[in-house]
């Protein structure tokens, strides 16, 4: 046995986190590709974002042995979150029925540097494939279509010359979800000429109405802006008072929206999704 070489790396980044990496993603190989690893001495070894392929240096010419009719070497996982809420925090056109999020290398691969498997910079609904048309190519199964995947990777590798098999490195990256960030104010109601200011001005806030939450009344603020919703957000909004002559800050730095907050709402005639927070003040 020699040593082992990388063949390919798939990482996946989601910009809901502060350092950028989708961690607990379970990489699960469909049999053919579980067949491939066990008879061509194939590792597989899941990452921090991702799963690592890695072959046997002295085995490497008999890899071609192990390829498809074209001269490819398949690999295919279904990949599941263990975080079963991250649709809450993922940007993403809402899933269609029927298909699963589908990502593969096809097409001509730069030499260096990592290769986006998505169509677009970030997973967009343009990678949607039908569920149907992937069990028809192996990819999945027939039972995937009562609890599908969260997504699917194909990978394929053309051995054709010993720089063939220089490694790869493929990449994925999931958008944060944006939303209207919406605040519900309940305190004292006498409180005239209040706003919510972005002290990087970045964000305007409008007051919307007086609502009745229970038997509370709340004033209710809404950003114009559609915003990220972030694991650490480095936005910085205060509550503030004008008063006479001068402004009064009552709160210093508001709490950012969370993923646990999500309402929806008719925006210019569009449903959009709102993070609601609640204040006391």
């Amino acid at each position: 046995m020699g040593f082992y070489q990388p063949l390919f790396t798939v990482s996946v980044d989601h910009m809901y986190f502060s350092d950028g990496l989708w961690k607990g993603l379970d990489f699960v190989p469909n049999p053919g590709t579980s067949k491939l690893t066990e008879c061509a001495n194939v590792l597989l070894r899941q990452t921090a974002n991702g799963i690592g392929v890695f072959y046997d240096e002295d085995k490497a010419r008999a890899l071609r042995l192990y390829a498809d009719k074209k001269g490819r070497l398949r690999f295919s996982f279904k990949v599941y979150a263990k975080d079963r809420s991250f649709a809450n925090y993922t940007g993403l056109t809402v899933q269609k029925e029927g298909a699963v999020l589908r990502f593969d290398n096809r097409g001509e691969e730069p030499e260096a540097g990592i290769i986006r498997l998505s169509k677009e910079d970030f997973v967009s609904g343009k990678d949607f494939k039908n569920i149907s048309a992937l069990i028809a190519k192996g990819m999945l199964c027939e039972s995937d279509k009562r609890v599908p995947p969260d997504f699917v990777v194909n990978i394929c590798i053309k051995p054709g010359s010993d720089n063939g098999l220089a490694a790869r490195h493929y990449g994925i990256k999931f958008g944060a979800r944006q939303s209207y960030w919406q605040y519900y104010l309940l305190g004292n109601m006498n409180r005239s000429n209040l706003s919510i200011v972005d002290l990087d001005n970045r964000v305007t806030f409008e007051f919307r109405d007086e609502v009745l939450l229970g038997n509370r009344r709340a004033k209710v603020f809404r950003s114009k802006q559609l915003i990220p919703v972030l694991e650490e957000s480095n936005y910085r909004f205060q509550l503030r008072e004008q008063g006479a002559g001068a402004e009064k800050v009552l709160i210093k730095r508001l709490p950012v929206a969370s993923e646990a907050g999500f309402g929806m709402e008719m925006i210019d005639r569009k449903p959009e999704i709102v993070s609601e927070s609640y204040i006391n003040f």
